[in-house]
């Protein structure tokens, strides 16, 4: 279990990369970013976990195949609920717009 965590660790950390360059790369025509990193955490988490059985000579049981969907989903999880989430609530719960700066002035 705990090269799970390892591996999600590396995911998402790939998965925040890949999709921030998807979204310099890509016109915005409205597509929703939250469905981008979704699709990205996917193949990343899926790849990363294949290359790392097959690189390591793993017979694939049960139990690892369990811990690569478990990897995938948590994967997914985290990129849903990631940077841009965070970043939106600390706007919206500690930023002050202009206009609200100017009323207390």
């Amino acid at each position: 279990m705990e090269i799970v965590l390892k591996l999600m660790l590396v995911c998402s950390a790939m998965t925040s990369l890949i999709t921030e360059a998807l979204k310099t790369v890509l016109p915005d025509n409205g597509y929703s970013k939250n469905i981008l990193a979704g699709i990205v955490s996917i193949f990343v988490s899926a790849a990363i976990s294949t290359g790392y059985v097959i690189l390591n000579n793993i017979p694939v049981t049960q139990d690892v195949i369990v811990y690569i969907i478990t990897l995938v989903v948590l994967t997914w999880l985290c990129a849903m609920l990631g940077y841009d989430k965070v970043v939106q609530t600390i706007k919206q719960n500690f930023g002050k717009n202009k206009s609200d700066q100017d009323k207390e002035a």
